[in-house]
């Protein structure tokens, strides 16, 4: 797809995104072991994001965004993150959405949703459902007295409780070539049908609005009503994208792990096993700080070196000069760091309790909402498939998102 829009103007610096949203991360910081204590859904820090314009950061500039690059989105979700990773997965739908937006072959479509998101909506995500499957969604649009209506419920709605609007997964009754298939549509969240619940009972993130969205009856714009061709789940960035949310919140929760229990030392006042020198000073605890510092700088470049393989395609694909191997090689390199990703941070959120003692598990330092939020973030998309997706793509070279798609699908696998 060629992108029809004019002339850009400059590009924001990294500094300049900091100088407008380290405020409000510092703000969001600021409550969240509260809210962890309270669950308490952060309906008015996602509109403190939302007034400052972070939902539409990947919108053009000259359509009302701020027009910046993967890597750049990614090195701003790292720094949410570290304020409360809840929040970037929380958004994690409506930046998958956007990429959706941005490599949209209508022009009209693209000129619609830019409008909608310069002027500060949030899309919310629906694809999950237990009752039917990948191939067959038991959620369908289907034609009733001459308009088109939404029936089904989803599961893991992320987002769709502080959103505007819900982007679904479908399935319809007719298909381009006339059979059943599958599409996507955008419905707003207020609107008649829609029944958004917070239900959502992991042990952790546990503040993402990731719960239970029931559709009934819901009335449906046919302009927004999208099928689903094979080259949607393959010929995309979408997918890498929405994998770098989740590498950008572990690198954030590392961060944080760092942030807080450097504090912690500094404010003890006695150093139990070696109390002839100040708890500043303890050699250990210097030791797990060091290398703590170097693994989150290590998980930090790491994320934002597949953040710019992911930008070579997503500019490769809007200037209409991608191929499949530009989306496999992006998909690859997030798939391939992520498990590396996970060992690291999880091993750091393990370990930083190793300088703190018994008094570093005290329930209102909440230091035990970074394991439970590494841990759940990574347990989303199993690395462990992602690693066979990988391998795959290494020795066969079967692109990422095709295998995954076809495990999906329930197709067979050859020995």
């Amino acid at each position: 797809m060629t992108n029809t829009l004019q002339a850009a103007p400059a590009p924001l610096t990294d500094r300049e995104l900091l100088d407008i949203f380290q405020p409000v991360f510092d703000r969001i910081r600021e409550g969240a072991i509260d809210r962890e204590t309270d669950r308490r859904l952060p309906h008015k820090e996602i509109g403190w994001l939302r007034e400052a314009g972070f939902g539409r950061l990947r919108v053009p500039r000259e359509a009302g965004g701020f027009g910046v690059g993967i890597g750049q989105l990614v090195q701003l979700l790292i720094g949410l993150g570290t304020a409360d990773s809840n929040i970037p997965q929380a958004l994690r739908g409506h930046i998958g959405f956007v990429e959706y937006v941005l490599a949209h072959p209508d022009a009209a479509y693209r000129e619609f949703w830019f409008a909608e998101l310069a002027a500060g909506a949030l899309v919310g995500n629906a694809e999950s459902e237990r009752t039917g499957t990948f191939g067959e969604p038991a959620t369908k649009v289907t034609p009733v007295d001459g308009r088109l209506v939404l029936n089904g419920a989803k599961y893991y709605t992320t987002g769709s409780i502080f959103a505007d609007w819900i982007h679904v997964g479908v399935g319809v009754d007719q298909a381009g070539d006339g059979g059943p298939g599958l599409a996507t549509v955008q419905v707003r969240a207020d609107a008649a049908g829609v029944r958004i619940h917070d239900d959502w009972d992991g042990f952790g993130q546990r503040l993402t609005g990731s719960g239970t969205t029931e559709f009934t009856g819901v009335e449906v714009d046919p302009r927004l009503l999208n099928l689903r061709g094979a080259g949607e789940f393959t010929a995309t960035v979408q997918n890498a994208v929405y994998q770098l949310v989740h590498l950008a919140a572990l690198a954030g929760i590392g961060a944080a792990a760092l942030e807080e229990i450097t504090a912690f030392i500094r404010s003890r006042t006695r150093n139990l096993f070696n109390p002839a020198v100040a708890p500043e000073r303890d050699p250990v605890s210097l030791q797990v700080i060091g290398w703590g510092y170097g693994t989150v700088e290590t998980v930090k470049a790491t994320v934002l070196a597949a953040a710019l393989t992911v930008q070579r395609a997503s500019d490769a694909q809007q200037a209409g000069t991608a191929v499949d191997r530009d989306f496999a090689e992006a998909d690859a390199h997030v798939y391939g760091v992520q498990s590396t990703v996970i060992d690291l941070v999880l091993g750091l959120v393990s370990r930083v309790f190793e300088v703190g003692g018994a008094s570093a598990t005290s329930r209102s330092r909440q230091l035990d909402r970074l394991w439970r939020n590494a841990r759940t973030i990574s347990s989303h998309n199993p690395a462990i498939y992602r690693q066979q997706a990988v391998g795959d793509f290494v020795v066969n070279g079967v692109a990422p998102s095709a295998g995954i798609l076809g495990l999906l699908a329930g197709a067979p696998r050859e020995p």
